[in-house]
């Protein structure tokens, strides 16, 4: 016990690191077997779960985007298995982090560093008779259900080990008042980034957020953050709140330009009819996240498609509509310069010929020289930036449908 203690003391006096590193691609998720395709639930519910934690969006389920994914769930999966969560049974996922986060960008939700602050709780706990800490081998509910909330959403939380130092060093009237002093002094010994003081009376909590290091408390003007909440979900709610406020923070949009798209080209398109047809059918695919019109040149219409699944997917799936016929396109033709030598030609003398004043001026091109009229240049131009393409340029379609009505 006593060399227990001493190996304690040793860690705590050690340096803090800066931020944690956050397992947000896997989770475990109970199995409720008297539900009607019970796994596919659970596997969709892990999958929300996920994109919360690596968005720190806890909206996400409303993007409609994230509402397609959900349903091709299995292919964002690495790793699937039962196991026991608090003795039922459960399924526990791994999802791929490079389809997530390709997801996110699809979707136009922010992405929430793996690296996150990691913050001391101090939870006072009032029965209404006394009021206690809550320390890490507390059998206690509130920090139970605490611990359960921020794992489901990515944020790092430490609780006091509780032992000599931490009893001696602090105590719950201390915390409950809200005392900077004595609440730096005892949590300086932890590796944490942030300081939070948790009051709890039943279902009420009222909490205070120091988001600053433990040795800089009271020493500059920064005000806490601070909030309550209430009812059965009253630690969720708590949570929710607070992982917000780091997410909101630290969490950067990537446009949905960077991930995974696909330039398509559909021929034949000769009413409004037919485009709004086109247009609804694409975006109903299970392949894709969202479509946009890059162009429209006569009757022929060009897509950008932003991916969910492979291109083979997407064309499969394309097909499938009944709508069109996949052309397949012959490569441009080159126009090669010849490596012969050139032939001399014997060199008129002209010297003495008079030019014909109605006769009217050639000019000379020399072999495998492209000309093109400034004015198209310059239309093609403008259009091209009118159809606000990725970085002002329409990408060469990779594959090609006829319209077939």
């Amino acid at each position: 016990m006593r060399y227990l203690a001493w190996l304690l003391a040793t860690v705590f006096v050690m340096p803090a690191y800066a931020l944690t590193k956050v397992d947000i691609y896997s989770t475990e998720v109970v199995v409720n077997s008297e539900e009607p395709n019970a796994d596919e639930v659970a596997r969709q519910q892990g999958m929300l779960e996920v994109l919360i934690k690596a968005s720190g969006d806890s909206n996400a389920a409303a993007n409609p985007v994230v509402k397609k994914a959900l349903g091709n769930n299995s292919q964002f999966i690495t790793q699937l298995g039962y196991t026991q969560l608090n003795g039922e049974q459960a399924l526990r996922m791994t999802f791929n982090s490079e389809q997530i986060n390709t997801l996110l960008k699809q979707a136009d939700l922010s992405s929430w560093p793996i690296e996150r602050a990691n913050v001391m709780v101090w939870l006072v706990e009032d029965d209404g008779r006394d009021r206690a800490i809550t320390w890490e081998h507390t059998n206690s509910e509130a920090a139970d259900q605490l611990r359960k909330e921020a794992k489901r959403r990515g944020l790092p939380v430490t609780f006091p080990v509780g032992d000599f130092d931490d009893m001696t060093g602090i105590q719950p009237t201390d915390l409950w008042g809200g005392f900077v002093g004595p609440i730096s002094q005892a949590t300086q010994r932890y590796p944490v980034d942030a300081v939070m003081v948790v009051r709890a009376e039943g279902n009420n909590l009222r909490w205070t957020l120091y988001d600053q290091a433990p040795d800089t408390l009271g020493r500059n003007q920064l005000e806490p953050i601070t909030g309550s909440a209430s009812g059965s979900a009253a630690m969720a709610t708590l949570i929710d709140q607070v992982s917000d406020y780091y997410a909101a923070k630290n969490a950067t949009v990537v446009s949905g330009e960077s991930a995974g798209t696909i330039t398509v080209s559909f021929t034949g398109i000769k009413n409004a009819d037919s485009f709004f047809t086109l247009e609804r059918a694409l975006g109903r695919l299970a392949s894709t996240a969202k479509v946009e019109v890059a162009e429209v040149k006569g009757d022929d219409v060009i897509i950008r498609a932003y991916l969910l699944g492979s291109i083979e997917s997407f064309e499969q799936e394309v097909l499938k509509l009944g709508l069109v016929k996949k052309v397949d396109v012959q490569p441009e033709d080159v126009i090669v310069e010849s490596t012969e030598s050139p032939q001399t030609l014997p060199v008129e003398d002209t010297s003495n010929v008079k030019p014909d004043p109605n006769s009217q001026t050639q000019a000379t091109v020399t072999d495998a020289t492209v000309v093109t009229s400034v004015d198209e240049t310059s239309i093609a131009k403008d259009f091209e930036e009118a159809a606000g393409a990725t970085n002002g340029l329409i990408a060469k379609p990779q594959l090609t449908f006829e319209w077939l009505y």
